[in-house]
């Protein structure tokens, strides 16, 4: 690790927050939080190319069916460096997520307001099986087997090539950008197709959130992160989590007496009668939204983890928390607190707690939120007749995540008799043939896609946020002067891809990484922009 040029990037990021030398606001009426004037989809052109299914094989993936399907991006070229003679300015290549594009187009910000600074081509690309980049109808047989993160990224490869043959970006510079699951895939895009991109912003990436790596990694890591950000020590007050912690045995012993289930019913609100079985039902409703406030926790107000279709207020965690110190009702207390989630619109009469996905199962609440909000129905999360993308699908095959929940660790339930502290993988895996017909592989992570070997990388900077709890599983410290380590204290799920927002303003820490990852930004420019300059000599 050269220690010398590490401090020299610190000290320039470090000055650039001070004097407001790097940071660019081409978009002065944007709010990051709400997207009020900032810039999106209503600014780019829809694109489309055509993809092989299967990139790795030569026969059509299923018989009489099509063999290639038709990935969307978008692109947006108004700041496009495109001079006469010599290299177009480089491009800011966006790794899609499991979700619709769109979500990431308007709200990554740290492309958009970079753009102009650099003169960069924006383009966004959707990850195969999600929004519109469908290959398969739905009740087609067999459809999901070509749901995986190595055809993913062969389809990012191919699009970067597409873009440099066809739109004269042959020697420009490729700078990716990815959070969360999108992180993960630009990291390991890196490692694996380094011709293709010159170096990535890897936010909030949980890389190393997988079993059988060394140093190991901690299965109670996303709960004692929530937990965290509901201590006194992450900005909330310790009364939160110690009274979620006692409540929640307290629920499942008024649910088992007849003469408290009735007040149980007003108290939580729930639409039918509860019976003596329904104490652990709400339990888990009542448990669910804490992963998704936490990765939420932003300094201001936000529409993202909601996907857009409702906001939560600013520190959502602390606001929820706020309510649970000392209040008459605890029970009424819970459900006040868990409304900034369920009750966004402020509508709701009652709650049926069988259309909320529980926290339990293979995908755990990683993705109760999807990493981007709103609790996933079975209809998203099931198998069937669908062949629409599904994290649940991805956490059965290759993206084997485990978690441990209800430890002395953090403010979960755990029942009688029940080793909290053991990951319990059989169960698990019996759930995913049930539900898919697959079987996890939790060493697919390690042996293929690099696991903690990757050392040798260069060019990605790993950003984590001290208030989001997939920092656990991330690349918390630098492997080199190269592969470099960003944390943020006050930062919660990738804060440093959004735009920036005036809530955030106060936070030294947060604009700090975006200066960071600026600097590096320009020296990945400026290192691919000579080499092809060599190239051509």
């Amino acid at each position: 690790l050269n220690l010398r040029k590490m401090a020299r990037w610190i000290v320039a990021a470090l000055v650039a927050t001070m004097t407001g030398i790097v940071i660019a606001k081409p978009f002065p009426g944007c709010s990051g939080g709400t997207l009020v004037g900032c810039p999106g989809t209503q600014n780019c052109s829809q694109h489309w190319i055509t993809q092989n299914i299967d990139h790795f094989n030569w026969e059509n993936p299923l018989p009489k069916h099509k063999s290639t399907f038709r990935q969307r991006y978008f692109v947006y070229d108004a700041f496009w460096s495109q001079p006469k003679t010599g290299p177009k300015g480089p491009v800011f290549f966006y790794f899609g997520n499991e979700d619709n594009v769109e979500l990431y187009v308007n709200h990554t910000g740290l492309m958009w307001e970079s753009a102009q600074e650099f003169g960069a081509l924006l383009v966004f690309a959707e990850h195969r099986y999600y929004g519109k980049s469908m290959p398969f109808k739905d009740g087609t047989d067999g459809c999901m087997n070509w749901l995986t993160s190595e055809q993913a990224m062969a389809d990012f490869a191919y699009l970067i090539d597409s873009i440099r043959q066809n739109m004269g970006a042959d020697q420009s510079p490729f700078i990716g950008f990815g959070g969360s699951y999108g992180g993960m895939l630009g990291a390991w895009f890196r490692v694996h197709y380094p011709n293709a991109i010159d170096g990535v912003i890897a936010a909030s990436a949980p890389i190393w959130s997988f079993s059988g790596l060394n140093p190991a990694y901690d299965y109670n890591a996303f709960d004692k992160g929530v937990t965290f950000d509901a201590s006194y020590q992450g900005g909330s007050i310790d009364a939160c989590k110690d009274n979620l912690k006692n409540v929640w045995p307290q629920i499942i012993a008024a649910a088992q007496d007849p003469n408290k289930r009735a007040d149980l019913q007003a108290a939580f609100m729930t639409c039918d009668p509860v019976e003596e079985n329904d104490g652990q039902a709400i339990v888990d409703w009542a448990s669910a939204p804490w992963g998704t406030l936490a990765m939420g926790n932003y300094p201001f107000e936000s529409s993202y983890l909601m996907h857009g279709l409702a906001t939560l207020p600013a520190w959502p965690v602390r606001t929820a928390c706020s309510i649970l110190g000392n209040p008459d009702d605890m029970f009424v207390a819970v459900r006040q607190a868990v409304s900034i989630y369920y009750n966004v619109s402020l509508d709701v009469s009652c709650y049926n707690l069988s259309s909320v996905q529980q926290r339990a199962g293979p995908e755990h609440r990683r993705f109760m939120t999807s990493a981007v909000g709103g609790p996933l129905t079975s209809e998203h999360t099931r198998g069937g007749d669908s062949c629409e993308g599904s994290w649940g699908y991805q956490w059965c095959t290759e993206m084997v995540q485990p978690f441990t929940s209800g430890t002395a660790d953090d403010m979960f339930y755990c029942p009688p008799n029940v080793n909290c502290s053991d990951w319990d993988l059989k169960s698990q895996a019996q759930a995913c043939m049930d539900e898919w017909g697959v079987s996890p592989r939790p060493e697919w992570a390690r042996v293929v896609l690099g696991g903690k070997r990757i050392q040798d990388a260069t060019n990605i900077v790993f950003s984590n946020g001290g208030q989001d709890p997939w920092h656990g599983g991330g690349v918390l410290k630098s492997l080199s002067d190269s592969v470099v380590a960003v944390n943020i204290p006050n930062g919660a799920h990738h804060i440093d891809l959004m735009f920036t927002d005036p809530g955030d303003a106060q936070y030294a820490d947060i604009l700090a990484a975006r200066n960071l990852e600026r600097t590096h930004m320009q020296a990945w420019v400026k290192e691919a922009s000579e080499r092809y300059v060599k190239a051509a000599h």
